[in-house]
């Protein structure tokens, strides 16, 4: 019950909100935030992702390679996760669980099992079922390096659960109301953006590197 009424109040601060979404700034890195890349690039983009959300999972697994390869590997870019959990919400939450649950540096891995796996747990319409949550939940703790036993024990900590909600929480508060949401050092993408590949996000970068 208790962590149903989280819930409960994180969709009502969510239906607050809207208006706030990209028309302000945010830290680009806090405590607590995934990270991927070296802590000195120059840039960093701060993205904000719910694990059940489609256009997420297709700019991870479909553009994000690209852009990792150019930016990130390059020590151009560091990238800050953010949560944002969003319809079907308890499944996203457990998914942000899970991928927090695994060593920091396992976070990216985990979370591309949770995008790739989308067409076997979105399979049949409606609410995934439980044996597709759990098959897609034990897939991603796996390429987290977790054992059973480990999984277990994250899903039994209510600790876990109260950071997720803590962190999306903190996530409408800073005025974000969509996934994917795009900030680079702090500053929001333009709207008009509206691809995300390496191509979309070079004339906003690049002018940030050659200004070092």
């Amino acid at each position: 019950m208790a962590r149903l009424s989280r819930v409960l109040l994180t969709l009502l601060i969510a239906i607050a909100a809207p208006t706030l979404a990209l028309a302000q700034t945010v830290e680009p890195v806090r405590p607590g935030d995934r990270t991927l890349g070296s802590a000195d690039a120059p840039v960093t983009l701060t993205v904000y992702l719910s694990t059940t959300c489609s256009h997420c999972a297709a700019w991870h697994t479909r553009d994000f390679p690209d852009f990792k390869a150019r930016f990130v590997d390059t020590g151009q870019v560091r990238i800050v996760y953010r949560d944002l959990p969003t319809p079907p919400q308890e499944i996203a939450t457990v998914g942000a669980v899970m991928a927090r649950c695994v060593p920091e540096d396992r976070y990216d891995a985990v979370l591309d099992t949770l995008y790739r796996g989308h067409a076997q747990l979105f399979a049949q319409p409606g609410s995934p079922p439980r044996p597709a949550v759990m098959t897609w939940l034990s897939a991603a703790g796996q390429a987290g390096g977790l054992t059973r036993e480990q999984m277990n024990a994250c899903f039994s900590n209510e600790a876990s659960f109260t950071e997720v909600d803590e962190r999306a929480a903190q996530s409408f508060a800073d005025g974000v109301d969509t996934t994917p949401s795009f900030f680079i050092n702090g500053e929001p993408v333009p709207d008009t953006m509206t691809a995300r590949d390496v191509a979309a996000f070079e004339p906003l970068i690049q002018p940030l590197l050659d200004g070092r």
